[in-house]
Order: structure tokens, then C-alpha cells, then sequence
């Protein structure tokens, strides 16, 4: 005797459209906010509102965390569920995310919005500069004061530099730097206490992004 089962009550496979629902796409997206959220993360560590490298550090920190978690969780809660293709979009959704990521320098792209915030006062710094009235040893401005939260600045007969970022050990730094000749490739200047950097480019009004 032959038994007819009815089809609902036959076990059916997920569908290629119940696995790209609204929560699939959902986690497949959120496998590479995280890391893309690196990006501005970076940015509001190494504005001057938040003034000092370690606390930098720390949200940097924290940034990278949250994204490696968010990436890691997406893609197991799509492999426990079994939506295998959520998984690779994701994983590979995430793998795009991260070059991307890696590919930006947290230390360029600031430089050229703090520089263009405190143009004014960078212009009357150099024009002081040029006119032999600032010393080894400078005490910067007010206005200044947000853009070099660490007070590392001076003035030599080649060059006038001020500090933008330090490490914690303050050994190593970052700054904008403005020539009394223009720069050559083996131009140096100290970055930090333990440190020398090079000119990397010109941002304007002859001041140079040094590293």
C-alpha cells in the first residue's frame, strides 16, 4: 500500500530567498560597519577636542576591538543558522572592509583639516618666524594651543616646527614644519623627544606635513 504524504508536511530546504532576508542582509552589512567605522574613528582620536595621544590611543583601541567583534559575531550567528551564503558575502564583505581600512594613514587626512583651521594663526607663526622674533624654545599662542595639545614646538635657523601628535613615551611624532629654505630629501627634523622625521608634502603657505 502506498501512502501519499502531503506536501506540507514534507521537510523543505531554505530558500535562496529566506536566506537573504532582511536579518541575512542585515549581517552581512554589519560584518563591515565595524571596520569601516574605523575610519572616523581614527579622525575624532587625533582632533584637538579630544586633546593628548593616549586618549587617542584608547579609542583607536577601542575601535578596532568593536570591529573585529561585530565582523566575527555576524559571520558565526550566519554559520549557525546555516546561511552559508550570508557567511562568505560576509567574510568577504569584511576582507574588503579591512584593506580598505588599511589602506588609510590616520596621520594624513586630519592634517590637512587642522591645518586649514588654524591657517590664520600658522600664517602669523611663520611670518614671526621670518622676521627673527621667535626663539629656540616657543610658548605658542592660545589659538594654537588645541592644534599641538603636547606644547612641543621650536624654531632653529632651518626650519619652525610644531608638534601635531605624539606617542604616549613621547618618542615618536608627527608635525607641521615651515622651511626657512625649501626642503630637500635629506632635510631632518625633531618630531619628538626621541624621534626625527622628513617632510612628506606641503599642505600650504609653505608649512610641511613632516613624519
Amino acid at each position: 500500500m502506498e501512502f501519499q504524504w502531503d506536501p506540507v508536511d514534507q521537510p523543505t530546504e531554505p530558500s535562496a530567498t529566506a536566506a537573504w532576508s532582511g536579518r541575512g542582509l542585515l549581517q552581512a552589512v554589519l560584518s563591515c560597519a565595524g571596520w569601516l567605522l574605523l575610519i572616523p574613528a581614527w579622525w575624532l582620536a587625533e582632533t584637538p577636542v579630544l586633546v593628548g595621544s593616549f586618549v587617542g590611543w584608547w579609542i583607536s583601541l577601542l575601535a578596532v576591538v568593536f570591529a573585529v567583534l561585530v565582523s566575527t559575531a555576524a559571520i558565526l550567528i550566519a554559520c549557525v543558522r546555516r546561511s552559508w551564503g550570508v557567511a562568505v558575502v560576509s567574510l568577504c564583505l569584511a576582507a574588503a572592509a579591512f584593506v580598505v581600512v588599511s589602506r588609510q594613514d590616520s596621520q594624513v587626512y586630519p592634517v590637512d583639516y587642522r591645518y586649514r583651521l588654524h591657517r590664520a594663526a600658522l600664517a602669523e607663526l611663520a611670518q614671526d618666524y621670518r622676521a627673527g622674533r621667535l626663539n629656540d624654545g616657543l610658548t605658542l599662542p592660545s589659538d594654537l594651543r588645541s592644534l599641538c595639545p603636547s606644547g612641543f614646538a621650536y624654531a632653529s635657523q632651518t626650519e619652525l616646527f610644531v608638534q601635531l601628535w605624539q606617542n604616549r613615551r613621547h618618542e615618536s611624532g608627527t608635525g607641521l614644519a615651515y622651511f626657512a629654505d625649501p626642503p630637500t630629501e635629506k632635510s631632518v627634523v625633531n618630531t619628538a623627544d626621541g624621534d626625527q622625521g622628513y617632510p612628506r608634502r606641503e599642505v600650504g603657505d609653505g608649512w610641511w606635513w613632516v613624519a
